[in-house]
C-alpha cells in the first residue's frame, strides 16, 4: 500500500526558482499556527501514521482522531504519542530533500524530551544524546525532541547551528583564528559570560533556551564530545597542521514540523561525508582554507590554475579526512558510496512512493560531481509533511527579559568556576538517572509459564538500569515493534515446534511482515533468513527455522558496524536491537523452533542481534544457559546503550542468581477473609487465572479399553459439553483439561505449611507497598490478587501446581526456611546459591547438581518437604510463588457430527516408579479422570489443531500413523468419514461413493494383539464399511513373532505410500511421540527418495514443502520422563558438545531428529512406560491390572548430595 504523501507549498515561485538559496523558510516568524490549520495537517498525519501501521479507517483510526479532534478545538494543540512522533521525525527525515543519505532514514532513534521544563534539563538529555549517537566512535543517528511550540512567546531553542562546532575568534587586523562560519556566534558566546581559550579547534558551549526564558550556556562535557586528529596515509607532515574535527554532526538550529505541530528545538544527527569536512569545512575560503597550504606543502605549482593544484590538493585533504576517520574507527562514508546508496534509496522510494523529492544541487558531491552517479539522475525538488525546516537564528528573535542582548553582561550571577562546577554535577547525574529512560521491552510467550518466570527475571534485572516493560506476546502492541530501541524476547516451544497459544498472533504478526519485506526488497540483496513468501498454508510452520547444527563454539556478540551497514536498504525494524532466548526439550526434532523463528524473523525485518540466540533445554542445563545468556546480553545492553557509569554491572548480573528479591515473608501476609467461601464457581476461577474462557463438561463415564491381564491402563472418557457453542471442534482438535490434584498429597504438604489457622479457612493475601501520597511516602497492605479468596486446601487442590519439581530459584526461597543450616546449605546448592568447599561462586556447579538430581528423582514439593524435616513454609510463599496448575491436551477421539454434544479422549493412565527414591508419581490428570464418577465437573475448553484437520477436498487419500494413544486423533476421522458417508448415501443415492471418497490407510502399533490393540472392533467394522480402505498393524511384542514397529509397515508397503504422498495429492498424519514421529519421517523420506529416484536431501526438501502446503501433519506428544539410558545419552551429549567437541555435537544433532532413540523409552503424557524399570511393580496392581490404592506411600529419601 502507498502511503499518502502530504505536499506542502514549494518554495518556488511561477517566475522564479529558489532552490539554490541555501536556507529557504517556509515559515517565517514565531506566531502559532491558526486552529484550523493544525486541525487539517494534524488529521492528514493522523491518516498517515494509520496507513502505515495497517489500521487505517479502523475504530483505533476513528477513536485516535476524534480525540486528536476534540483536543485541538478545546486548546489549540494536542499531543503526539511517542509513537507518532518517532514516526514522524523519521518521516521527516525520509522526506528530507537535502539529504543524501537518507536510506538510512528508519534508524533513527527517538529521545522525547517534551517533558523537560529548563535548560539544566536540556543539558542532561544533549548529552545523553551525544554519548548514544557517539557510541565509541560507531555512530548512531538519533533526535531529540522537545517541547513543542505553544503561544510563540514560551519556544525552546538550541541557539547553537551544530552541538559540536568550533568558535571563530575574530582579531583586531580583521583576521580569525578558528572556524570562521562561527564568528557571529562566537561573539554571542563571548556577550554570555564565555571566555574560550582562543585556539583554532575550541568546542563552543551550547546556549540553550527553555520556555522563552533568557538562555544559558553550558561546556559541553568532554566525554560528549569526540574528536578525531587528522593524518594523512602518506604524507607525515599533514599531522603537523594540528588539525581535528569532531565525530557527530549534529544539527540544532532546524525546527521539525509534523502533524502541524512545531518543535523549534529538535537537534539530530547521522554521521559524516567526508567531503563535508575535507572539500567544504577544511578547504573552503570562507572556512578552514587550507587548500592552498595543503598544496604547497605537497609541492604542488600554486601559480596557475592549469597544473589542477587544487584538485589534487583537495583529493588528498579528503583521503586524509577518511583515513583519520577510518583509523579512529569512527563512522564515515564517502561521496562515491553515499551517492550510490542514495541512487538505491531513490529507487527504492519511486517504487514504494511513487516518488523521491531530492534537490539536485545538495545532492552532488562537492567534488568529483560528474563521476558520481547522482550527478547525471534527474531530480524533482518539491516539499512534503513532516518536514525540517530553517529558522531565523535564535539570537535575532529572541526578546530578552532581564537585559538588552548587546549589554556585555552576563546572562548568569554565577561565575565561571560556578557553572562549570554544575556543568560536571549533572554530567554524573545524567548518567546516573537519564540511563533508565532507555527504554527495554520483554516479551514472553509460555504454556507452562515457565518462561514468563525466566521473562521476569529479566524485568527485574533490566529494571536496575533501563525504563523495562514486561509484557505476554498477546497483549503487547505490534504497532510498536518499529519504535523499540531494546526488545528481548523470552520463547517457549510448544509441541514440534509451534509458538504457545499467547505467541501466535505475535508469531503471525512478523512473518507476515517478513514476507513483506522480502518482497519489496525483490530487487535487493536479501539478508541472510530467507523467508517462503508463497506458502499458502495457514498454519504457522516454525520447523524452516532450526536447520543448522548445533551450536558448539562459545558465544559471540553480533555487531553490527554502521560504517559497513550504511549503504544497506532501509528495513522495518532497523533501528531496533534485540535478544532472544528460547526454550524447549532437545528431545524434539525440531528443538526451540519457536525462539529461532523469532529470533531470525527479526533479523530479517532489519532489526540489530546484540547476541546469538540462547537456548534452555529442559532435558539439562536450562537454568545454567539462561543465566549466562541474561548476563551477557545485560552487559552487551548497557555497553550498546553507553550506560555503565554509575550502574555496578557485575553486581547486577550476579543478582539473576539470587532469590526472587521482590519475595520476603515480611512483604506478604496470610489472613482470613471477610466471605468465608470457596470461590463458587471453579470454571470462572480458572478463566481469570489463565486468561482462557473454561468450561465445563459433565463426566458421563470411562472405558477400559486394554485386556484386563495387561498391567497397564488405558481409557476412553467420554465428556457431556451440554451443547455449549464454545465446544465446537473438528476431527483433530485438541481439548484442554484442567485437573485436581491428588488429596493426599494435598494433606502431605499442608502438614508441612507454617500457618496457624486450619486450611479450610478462607484467606487472602496482601502484600507490603510504599505508597507516595501528600504527606509523604506511606507503607500499606494492598490486595495481592494473583489468586481468588480462597482455603489453602482449594488452592493447594485445583489451582496451584505441586507435582512438577520445584525450580532452582524456588528451592533458593526455600532454603530460608529450613532451620537446620546442613538442610539450609543443601537447598542453596541445588538453587546455585550456595557452594560447598567453595569461597567463589560456582553456579554452572549448582546448575549440575540440581540437574543430576532432577533425572535420577523428579521429587514433588511434597517429597522436598519431607527430605528437609526442619522445612516449615510460609503459607504466602506457596500462594505466591509456587507455578499455576496447568491444563493437559488432549487430542479429540470422536466426531461432532456422530456424537453431538460430546468430546471423547482416549487417556493413558500415567504411574512410574522413580529410580532413584522408589516413590511411586503418577500423573495428575489422567489419574484424576480415571477416579471421577458420573456428573463431575471437568473445567474445559478446546484448542484448536488447523494443521491438523482432514483435508477439505474428500476425495485426497490419507495415510494415518498412530501407535499406541496415537490413535486417538484418528478414532474421530473415521468417525467422522463414517457420517460423511453415510449423509452422502442418503442425499444422493445413485452417487459413486466410491469416487467421492479417498482411500484412508490406518497405520497402527501396539504389544500384543490380544492386549492392547485398542479400539479393535471399531477399526474392524469401519474397514468393513469401507471407510478405513487399509488397516496395517504392527506388534512390538508378539509372542512368536518378530518385533515389528510402524516404520517397518510403511517400508513393506513402500509403493502404495509413494503413491499416496507423491502421485495422488495425499495426505499423511503422524500421531504418537517425538521419537516415532521422527523415525516415521525419515521412513518416508527414504520411500520418496528410491521410488521417486532422487537424493535423499531432495526428499527432506519435499517433505518440507508438503508441510509448508498442510500435507503433512504432525501431532506429536509432550515427553514427561526419559529412561535412563536415552537420558543420559542426551545430557552425556550435551555436556560433551558445550566443551566443543564436534563429535558430539552431530550425535547430539542426529539424536534430535531420532536416529538413536529407542522406540520403547519413551513415557509419554498418554501412555505408560513400557520400560518395566520404570514402571509399577505388579505387587502394586490388582487382578485386572487397575492401580491399588497405596494407604501409605513410602516417604521419599533424598540422595545424598555428595554423591552427584
Amino acid at each position: 500500500m502507498k502511503l499518502k504523501l502530504i505536499q506542502c507549498e514549494a518554495p518556488c515561485s511561477d517566475r522564479r526558482c529558489r532552490g539554490s538559496i541555501l536556507a529557504p523558510s517556509n515559515r517565517t516568524g514565531s506566531l502559532p499556527r491558526p486552529t484550523t490549520e493544525v486541525l487539517k495537517q494534524a488529521t492528514e498525519f493522523i491518516e498517515q501514521y494509520y496507513v502505515h501501521i495497517n489500521r487505517a479507517n479502523t475504530d483505533a483510526h476513528a477513536t485516535r482522531l476524534a480525540e486528536v479532534t476534540a483536543c485541538i478545538e478545546t486548546t489549540g494543540t494536542y499531543r503526539l504519542t511517542e509513537a507518532e512522533l518517532s514516526y514522524g521525525a523519521k518521516l521527516a527525515w525520509r522526506n528530507a530533500p537535502r539529504c543524501i543519505g537518507r536510506i538510512q532514514w528508519s534508524k533513527l532513534q527517538l529521545f522525547d524530551a517534551r517533558n523537560v521544563r529548563n535548560t539544566r534539563g536540556m543539558l542532561e538529555a544533549v548529552c545523553k544524546h551525544l554519548l548514544y549517537a557517539t557510541n565509541k566512535g560507531n555512530i548512531r543517528s538519533a533526535i531529540t525532541v522537545f517541547p513543542p511550540r505553544t503561544d510563540g512567546q514560551h519556544d525552546y531553542r538550541v541557539w547553537n547551528t551544530t552541538l559540536i562546532k568550533y568558535a571563530g575568534y575574530e582579531q583586531e587586523d580583521g583576521t580569525i583564528i578558528g572556524d570562521p562560519a562561527s564568528v557571529e556566534f562566537t561573539k554571542i558566546c563571548l556577550k554570555l559570560g564565555w571566555r574560550g581559550p582562543g585556539g583554532r579547534f575550541d568546542i563552543l558551549p551550547l546556549i540553550l533556551q527553555a520556555n522563552g526564558e533568557d538562555p544559558e550556556w553550558f561546556d559541553i562535557p568532554e566525554e560528549c564530545a569526540m574528536e578525531v586528529k587528522l593524518s594523512h596515509p602518506e604524507f607525515d607532515w599533514f599531522a603537523e597542521f594540528g588539525l581535528r574535527w569532531y565525530a557527530v554532526p549534529a544539527v540544532s538550529n532546524m525546527m521539525l514540523d509534523v502533524g502541524g505541530l512545531e518543535f523549534t528545538a529538535c537537534p539530530f544527527n547521522g554521521w559524516y561525508m567526508s567531503t563535508e569536512i575535507g572539500a567544504r569545512n577544511l578547504c573552503d575560503t570562507y572556512r578552514y582554507n587550507l587548500m592552498e597550504t595543503t598544496a604547497t606543502k605537497m609541492g604542488l605549482d600554486t601559480t596557475s590554475n592549469m597544473t589542477l593544484w587544487k584538485d589534487k590538493a583537495l583529493v588528498e585533504t579528503n583521503l586524509a579526512v577518511l583515513h583519520s576517520f577510518q583509523k579512529a574507527q569512527v563512522t564515515i562514508t564517502d561521496h562515491h558510496s553515499a551517492s550510490e546508496s542514495f541512487i538505491t534509496h531513490m529507487r527504492n522510494e519511486q517504487a514504494t512512493r511513487g516518488g523521491c523529492p531530492a534537490d539536485w544541487v545538495w545532492i552532488v558531491p562537492p567534488m568529483s560531481g560528474s563521476v558520481c552517479p547522482v550527478f547525471h539522475q534527474e531530480m524533482l525538488y518539491y516539499s512534503l509533511k513532516p518536514s525540517y525546516e530553517y529558522q531565523e537564528p535564535a539570537w535575532k528573535t529572541h526578546l530578552w527579559r532581564n537585559r538588552p542582548v548587546d549589554s556585555g553582561q552576563v546572562t548568569s550571577k554565577k561565575t565561571f568556576k560556578e557553572v562549570a562546577e554544575a556543568v560536571r554535577f549533572v554530567a554524573r547525574l545524567m548518567i546516573r538517572a537519564l540511563s533508565k529512560r532507555f527504554k527495554a521491552t520483554i516479551l514472553y510467550a509460555t504454556e507452562t509459564g515457565r518462561s514468563k518466570n525466566y521473562a521476569e527475571r529479566i524485568h527485574r534485572m533490566f529494571s536496575t538500569a533501563f525504563n523495562a516493560k514486561l509484557l505476554c506476546m498477546d497483549e503487547y502492541d505490534v504497532a510498536n515493534l518499529e519504535h523499540e530501541a531494546l526488545l528481548l524476547v523470552v520463547a517457549s516451544t510448544f509441541g514440534n515446534g509451534d509458538p504457545p497459544d499467547n505467541g501466535l498472533s505475535f508469531a503471525r504478526y512478523i512473518m507476515e511482515k517478513a514476507k513483506e519485506e522480502q518482497r519489496k526488497m525483490d530487487s535487493i540483496v536479501r539478508r541472510n533468513s530467507e523467508i517462503d513468501c508463497e506458502s499458502t498454508s495457514e498454519h504457522l510452520s516454525c520447523e524452516k527455522f532450526c536447520d543448522q547444527p548445533v551450536r558448539i563454539a562459545p558465544r559471540k556478540i553480533l555487531r553490527m558496524n554502521s560504517v559497513t551497514s550504511m549503504d544497506e536498504p532501509t528495513y522495518m525494524l532497523s533501528n531496533v536491537r534485540y535478544a532472544v532466548f528460547g526454550l524447549g526439550s532437545s528431545a524434539y526434532p525440531n528443538f526451540c523452533a519457536f525462539g529461532h523463528a523469532v529470533d531470525e524473523l527479526l533479523e530479517t525485518l532489519g532489526a540489530e542481534r546484540l547476541l546469538e540466540i540462547g537456548e534452555g533445554d529442559e532435558l539439562g542445563g536450562q537454568e545454567i544457559a539462561f543465566k549466562k545468556w541474561a548476563q551477557e546480553t545485560f552487559k552487551v545492553a548497557c555497553e550498546n546503550f553507553c550506560i555503565g557509569s554509575d550502574v555496578n554491572i557485575d553486581n547486577v548480573t550476579a543478582s539473576i542468581s539470587m532469590p526472587d528479591a521482590a519475595w520476603s515473608a515480611e512483604k506478604y501476609r496470610v489472613i482470613a477473609a471477610d466471605y468465608q467461601a470457596n470461590p463458587p464457581d471453579l470454571c470462572r476461577t480458572l478463566s481469570r487465572l489463565h486468561g482462557k474462557a473454561v468450561l465445563p463438561c459433565r463426566f458421563k463415564s470411562r472405558t477400559d479399553l486394554l485386556n484386563s491381564l495387561s498391567r497397564r491402563s488405558t481409557i476412553l472418557v467420554k465428556l457431556d459439553t451440554q451443547d455449549q457453542e464454545e465446544f465446537a471442534y473438528e476431527p483433530g482438535d485438541h481439548v484442554a483439561i484442567y485437573p485436581a490434584n491428588d488429596k493426599d498429597l494435598v494433606d502431605r504438604i499442608l502438614r508441612r505449611i507454617a500457618h496457624e489457622k486450619s486450611p479450610d479457612v478462607v484467606v487472602k493475601v496482601d502484600r507490603h507497598e510504599a505508597k507516595i501520597t501528600e504527606l509523604g511516602t506511606v507503607r500499606t497492605w494492598v490486595p495481592h490478587d494473583r489468586l481468588p479468596h480462597c482455603s489453602i486446601r482449594y488452592a493447594l487442590l485445583h489451582l496451584l501446581d505441586i507435582t512438577s519439581t520445584p525450580s532452582p530459584m524456588f528451592l533458593k526461597t526455600l532454603s530460608m526456611h529450613a532451620r537446620s543450616p546442613l538442610e539450609q546449605k543443601q537447598l542453596s546448592t541445588l538453587g546455585e546459591l550456595l557452594e560447598e568447599h567453595s569461597e567463589q561462586r560456582t553456579t554452572d556447579k549448582g546448575s549440575a547438581v540440581y540437574d543430576e538430581w532432577l533425572y535420577s528423582s523428579f521429587p514433588n514439593l511434597a517429597e522436598i518437604l519431607e527430605a528437609f524435616p526442619t522445612l516449615r513454609v510460609p503459607a504466602s510463599l506457596l500462594l505466591t510463588l509456587l507455578p499455576l496448575l496447568r491444563p493437559r491436551y488432549y487430542s479429540i477421539s470422536s466426531s461432532p457430527q456422530m456424537h453431538p454434544g460430546d468430546v471423547h479422549i482416549t487417556v493413558a493412565v500415567v504411574q512410574y516408579k522413580s529410580k532413584a527414591s522408589g516413590a511411586i508419581h503418577r500423573g495428575v490428570c489422567s489419574t484424576w479422570l480415571d477416579a471421577l464418577s458420573a456428573d463431575d465437573i471437568v473445567p474445559a475448553f478446546i484448542r484448536k489443531a488447523p494443521s491438523f484437520h482432514m483435508p477439505k477436498d474428500q476425495s485426497a487419500p490419507m495415510v494415518l500413523v498412530g501407535p499406541g494413544t496415537g490413535i486417538a486423533p484418528f478414532r474421530s476421522f473415521w468417525q467422522q468419514r463414517q457420517y460423511d458417508r453415510y449423509q452422502e448415501a442418503i442425499d444422493q443415492s445413485d452417487a459413486d461413493k466410491d469416487g467421492r471418497f479417498g482411500d484412508v490407510t490406518l497405520v497402527f502399533g501396539c504389544r500384543h494383539s490380544k492386549l492392547d490393540n485398542i479400539y479393535k472392533e471399531e477399526k474392524m467394522t469401519a474397514k468393513e464399511e469401507g471407510v478405513l480402505t487399509d488397516v496395517w498393524t504392527a506388534y512390538s511384542r508378539e509372542v512368536h513373532l518378530p518385533k515389528t514397529y510402524v516404520q517397518d509397515l510403511l517400508r513393506k508397503n513402500s509403493q502404495k505410500v509413494y503413491e499416496t504422498v507423491c502421485g495422488g495429492k495425499g495426505h499423511v498424519y503422524v500421531c504418537g511421540d517425538v521419537t516415532m514421529a521422527a523415525g516415521v519421517r525419515v521412513t518416508i523420506e527414504t520411500i520418496i527418495a528410491k521410488h521417486g529416484e532422487m537424493s535423499e536431501e531432495k526428499a527432506k526438501k519435499l517433505i518440507e514443502r508438503l508441510k509448508d502446503e498442510n500435507r503433512y501433519h504432525e501431532d506429536i506428544f509432550g515427553i514427561t520422563l526419559r529412561t535412563a539410558e536415552a537420558t543420559e545419552k542426551l545430557r552425556e551429549l550435551k555436556q560433551r558438545t558445550e566443551k566443543n567437541d564436534k563429535t558430539a555435537a552431530e550425535e547430539l544433532a542426529s539424536l534430535r531428529m531420532g536416529y538413536f532413540l529407542r522406540r520403547e523409552t519413551v513415557i509419554r503424557h498418554r501412555t505408560v512406560s513400557e520400560n518395566p524399570e520404570t514402571s509399577v511393580n505388579g505387587s502394586n496392581l490388582n487382578n485386572n491390572g487397575r492401580e491399588r490404592k497405596l494407604s501409605d506411600p513410602p516417604p521419599y529419601r533424598s540422595r545424598p548430595l555428595h554423591t552427584y
